[in-house]
């Protein structure tokens, strides 16, 4: 084959050390070649410059971030680093990057591996989830990330969207013989104490990677831990339940929120992630490695603030004057209350804290002579999630006395008479708001309720795979691989509750002998807590923060006191059924097998690289549950956490087999020593969500269309039967690599989905329930069946990605250092979803989807000066927020975010940094169809870090 000279690009990554991926040829070429220029790279410019190396001289259509040394990114998580790249773009949680999404397609849609191996997730937030919180991964320990956009036979399976390939270090690839680094960063976030909450907080990592015994055993370990303020003034409008007559004119076609909460959320996030790998490589042919990775999470999110709610109730419950309407949709008036059943206003407290773990180890070993690699590989990871998902309300009341009909004398309460408040929707920010009573006034209020709903979600991954690969001498093929691969995965769920009181406030009286009768409802577990307004005094404090008043609530120092310790810990009841539906289990069994050709041929004078193959996965899926049943059947005897065993749920173990056959092609023609053009065609698969694959199931019963027979009805939180995403793929682009170390990039890429999951009601008649493993009890007929399936809305998702990468090293003086990389994104797609009960009646971009997307860094290199400022933008886009036992698509608002870093090297290996995140005070917003219908405002803060990075 014909090689051609290296460009300064790649000459300058070999004189500085990070140019793994040049052939060897290719690396002596520049060593003899005496002229070329070397051009000096380091920092934020070394990781860029070595990330287009790696993208150059990949066999896949992919973008990389190559950190070099560890700790070298200037990124709280890799999320921030990977959102940077071409058609990557982020969802901010808390401020800070967590899922991606990658060509208009959410987190659900993307595989994740950490050095080849696939990873558990810990994303779930009201259901277990398959997409990977990346900020659980803190960019010190992570090397070099990879999104592969077109894959490849030998890839495991699951990017629809792309594969996002994690890497650690190979201590053996290190420069020295001992390598050190660490770094000390201190923080402060300049909105927190605007709320009372901590504003400073710190982030400390090292890492070491020694060689040993000639250089044939190499260990390495890291460490990275964040403490920084989890803060936030949060707006959110309450979704719509349904339209009524508003205007007056007859005709039930308005609608609204159904009301507001305002909320000021405190809390410290910290992170602690370890890493360690032992490599053994006692000969060029043999080599033995070790890895682990350990990630801890815990966000505390204590949330304080206002709530008014029940506006969708009847309007003969309270009086709505002054309405402002817009488009049909109230935005404005001011709200009489003249029912205590009607609208509601509370003061309520929240613990919304999570506590994430994950753990990922494997071992592989690999062997290779002059013809043949053969690698095995073992692995495991593991990731759990618990949330308290505490609630407490506090309403305003008045007490006094009652005569009951028999004469009796009895104490009352009832939530406070001739309350009021006054709302005003504001374009793009929070709803101004005015109320007719003080709120914080402790002689009115109470603690009304009282309740938690613990989430614990687990996912288990063991793996094993062998892969196999054996050089050819041919004129196309350079060599084959084959390979096998096994996995067996398990989500679990469980979720549980306690609850005293109700949201909407306690009414009712206490008689002269002590019992309590209350007039509405008052939920409570069998731990016989009287259902009286409790005193907050001693338990509250009164503080202002976003713009009013409030109470931050003592939640757990209240409870012991009116519960007793211990008293109000979560249960799964029969009570509330279903707490022991929404548990269960979903396993996955999955076996694959690939065979791959690596291509290394010439056409005419032009070289041409790549892959061709394909990937065959059988897939073994199975749903853990409860099924409830009607009549005279009997089940399996459940007991709950009570003591109640009831008979009347079976349990069931059901769910498909299927198998996906994946061709792939990737082609990559070198047309000049500095063009290039990639081609690539691809069948891909993603497997459903997990939380929509849930087989357990609650049921009721009547009667059947034909006015006699008894009829089963069935509701589920999923699916088992679901398919895979399955998708078609092409991607066509040019690359041209510039001589002084720059590149521009022209894609097209287009897909096409075969469907997509959505929520639906199969009435009487309309399936066989014999065919998706449901069984329908003696004696009734099959009815409701309330689930998910697949529907028809597949289509394309289609369009262009635009990068650009220069240094401007021509310049004179101080100004050679300065130089540019730039990316713009645009997608399209005529695949949507339905709109649900915020957008009746519409349908909505695919989940992910942003049109314009772009980001553009500017950095300089004086002498030991190096700054860097990036701006990323995204356009609006569909999110699907979390809500009890579910999501709701909204529609996020663009947004542009703004990040400055400067760092200055001293001499004895010592670097001293400063650094802005969201410097312009980004906001996190979202609407339901309006700029005036504001769905979510949250306002984070600047995040400032200043401190030390040494390595020797």
């Amino acid at each position: 084959m014909s090689t051609f000279k290296p460009s300064l690009l790649t000459a300058a990554l070999i004189a500085a050390g990070v140019s793994h991926s040049v052939s060897a040829q290719e690396q002596q070429t520049a060593k003899i070649n005496e002229e070329v220029e070397v051009i000096e790279v380091r920092g934020i410019s070394r990781s860029i410059i070595a990330s287009i190396d790696k993208k150059r001289f990949g066999d896949t259509v992919s973008e990389v971030v190559d950190a070099g040394d560890l700790a070298s990114l200037p990124d709280i998580s890799i999320a921030d680093a990977l959102s940077r790249l071409p058609g990557v773009t982020a969802v901010r949680d808390s401020g800070q990057s967590s899922q991606l999404n990658i060509r208009g397609m959410n987190g659900d849609f993307i595989q994740t591996t950490l050095n080849g191996r696939e990873q558990a997730s810990t994303s779930g937030y009201s259901a277990g989830s398959r997409w990977i919180s990346f900020d659980q991964y803190p960019s010190e320990l992570i090397t070099q990330a990879a999104v592969y956009k077109s894959p490849k036979a030998s890839l495991v399976e699951g990017g629809v969207a792309g594969t996002v390939e994690l890497k650690t270090a190979n201590p053996l690839d290190a420069d020295k013989t001992h390598n050190f680094n660490t770094s000390v960063r201190f923080s402060h976030n300049d909105a927190a104490s605007d709320i009372d909450a901590d504003a400073n907080g710190e982030r400390l990592s090292f890492s070491y990677q020694g060689k040993f015994l000639d250089e044939t055993l190499g260990f390495g370990i890291g460490a990275a831990f964040l403490n920084q303020p989890n803060s936030s003034v949060e707006f959110s409008g309450h979704s719509p339940e349904g339209s009524r007559d508003i205007d007056g004119d007859g005709e039930a076609n308005e609608r609204s929120f159904n009301g507001y909460q305002y909320r000021n959320s405190v809390g410290t996030d910290e992170r602690l992630g370890l890493m360690s790998t032992l490599v053994y490589q006692p000969t060029d042919n043999l080599k033995v490695q070790f890895d682990y990775f350990r990630s801890t999470f815990d966000s505390e999110d204590r949330k304080n603030g206002l709530n008014l709610e029940g506006l969708s109730r009847s309007s003969d419950l309270y009086n709505l004057e002054n309405a402002k309407l817009e488009n049909g949709f109230l935005v404005g008036g001011d709200v009489f209350i003249t029912d205590t059943n009607g609208p509601w206003v509370e003061m309520r407290s929240e613990d919304q804290s999570t506590e994430s773990t994950t753990d990922s180890f494997g071992l592989n070993l690999d062997y290779s002579t002059d013809k043949w690699e053969i690698s095995f590989d073992v692995a495991h990871s593991e990731g759990e999630k618990t949330r308290r998902d505490m609630i407490a309300s506090m309403h305003a009341y008045e007490f006094g006395t009652a005569t009951l009909e028999d004469g009796t004398k009895v104490e009352t309460w009832q939530e406070l008479s001739n309350q009021y408040f006054g709302f005003e929707h504001v374009a793009t920010d929070a709803a101004k708001l005015k109320l007719g009573h003080d709120y914080t006034d402790l002689s009115h209020m109470r603690l009304g309720d009282w309740e938690q709903f613990p989430h614990k979600y687990t996912d288990k991954i063991d793996s094993a795979k062998l892969d196999f690969k054996y050089h050819i001498e041919h004129d196309i093929i350079a060599s084959v691989e084959v390979g096998v691969r096994w996995s067996k995965r398990e989500f679990t769920d469980q979720r549980s509750t306690f609850r005293w009181g109700a949201r909407e406030g306690q009414n009712g009286y206490r008689t002269p002998s002590g019992e309590i009768v209350t007039n509405k409802g008052c939920e409570f577990n069998h731990q016989n807590h009287a259902c009286v307004p409790h005193d907050l005094t001693g338990f509250v404090t009164v503080k202002n923060g976003g713009g009013f008043d409030y109470l931050d609530l003592d939640m757990v120092g209240i409870a012991d006191s009116v519960f007793g310790a211990g008293n109000y810990e979560g249960q799964q009841t029969w009570e509330h059924n279903w707490t022991l539906v929404e548990s269960g289990a979903v396993k996955e069994e999955v076996t694959a097998a690939y065979f791959m050709a690596n291509i290394d041929t010439e056409i005419g004078n032009i070289p041409v690289s790549g892959n061709f193959g394909v990937r065959v996965v059988r897939t073994d899926t199975k749903s853990i549950g409860i099924q409830q049943i009607q009549g005279d059947e009997v089940g399996d005897p459940i007991t709950d956490d009570n003591g109640v065993t009831v008979n009347d749920y079976r349990h069931v173990n059901y769910g498909p087999e299927y198998t996906d056959t994946l061709p792939s092609l990737n082609l990559n023609f070198r047309i000049t020593e500095q063009d290039q053009i990639r081609f690539a065609a691809a069948k891909v698969m993603g497997r459903p969500p997990v939380n929509q694959l849930r087989g357990g199931a609650g049921s009721w019963a009547d009667t059947a269309n034909d006015g006699v027979s008894k009829r089963y009805n069935v509701w589920s939180k999923g699916n088992p039967n679901l398919d895979p995403f399955r998708a078609n793929q092409m991607d066509l682009s040019y690359e041209h690599y510039f001589e002084d170390g720059g590149a521009f990039v022209a894609a097209l890429f287009w897909k096409n989905i075969e469907s997509l999951i959505e929520d639906v009601t199969y009435f009487e008649g309309e399936i066989d329930w014999a065919t998706i493993g449901l069984e329908v009890p003696e004696g009734f007929v099959p009815g409701q069946y309330q689930t998910t399936r697949n529907n028809d809305k597949g289509g394309y998702i289609r369009g262009l990605e635009l990068a650009y990468t220069t240094l401007f090293d021509s310049l004179p003086g101080v100004f050679s250092g300065l130089g540019l990389n730039a990316n713009y994104s645009y997608t399209e797609s005529e695949t949507t979803i339905d709109g649900g009960s915020n957008f009746p009646d519409l349908q909505l971009d695919l989940p992910g989807l942003s049109k314009h997307v772009w980001s553009t860094t500017l950095f300089w290199n004086i002498d030991k000066f190096t700054t860097h400022l990036n701006i990323r933008y995204r356009d609006e886009y569909t999110y699907l927020g979390a809500t009890p036992g579910g999501t709701t698509p909204t529609t996020a608002d663009e947004y542009t975010v703004v990040d400055w870093q400067a760092t200055y090297d001293f001499d004895n290996g010592v670097q001293t940094v400063f650094q802005i995140n969201n410097l312009t005070d980004e906001p996190n917003t979202s609407n339901l169809g309006s700029s005036l219908r504001t769905g979510e405002d949250k306002v984070f803060g600047r995040q400032y870090f200043l401190g030390f990075n040494y390595s020797f």
